[in-house]
């Protein structure tokens, strides 16, 4: 008896377990960032057909207090339908001194067809606020049209 509740759990818990590990959120170092990570929000998509709300990405904000420069990528969520195939995707990352000097280390972006993450970005932060807009188009087919967008305001403030 034992060994038939074995042979039946044991492929279960194996399972179980490789979801756990592949949805673990990933360090700075597996999206080619430093620094320790300072923020995650979630990228709501909209269903074309209900106009209901679901959601596959997430932007990912790092910080480097070492150099004073902040990371960010748009990630897929594993296990999410489209994970590992092309979509739509855009990351864009300033700080608070774009509008007073507007050069590369105030502002970057990332856009294209990716299968994992947009990014990443790197703009210096030390002492500064942070902006980000990412957007997440949910189809394979061709174009670059987004149904999802996230702005996130003023964060990770010096």
């Amino acid at each position: 008896m034992f060994r038939r509740v074995l042979s039946i759990m044991l492929p279960v818990v194996v399972v179980t377990a490789s979801q756990a590990v592949a949805s673990a959120p990933a360090s700075a170092g597996a999206y080619g960032c430093s620094g320790s990570q300072v923020g995650s929000w979630a990228v709501p998509l909209r269903d074309m057909v209900t106009g209901g709300t679901y959601y596959r990405s997430d932007i990912k904000l790092f910080y480097d207090a070492s150099t004073g420069w902040n990371c960010a990528v748009l990630a897929k969520r594993p296990g999410q339908a489209r994970y590992g195939e092309r979509t739509p995707m855009a990351i864009h990352l300033w700080n608070s001194r774009l509008t007073d000097d507007n050069v590369k280390n105030n502002k970057d972006s990332d856009s294209g067809r990716f299968k994992y993450y947009a990014g990443p970005v790197r703009v210096y932060g030390k002492n500064l606020c942070m902006y980000i807009n990412a957007l997440h188009g949910d189809h394979t087919g061709p174009g670059s049209g987004y149904n999802g967008q996230r702005q996130v305001l003023g964060v990770a403030c010096g």
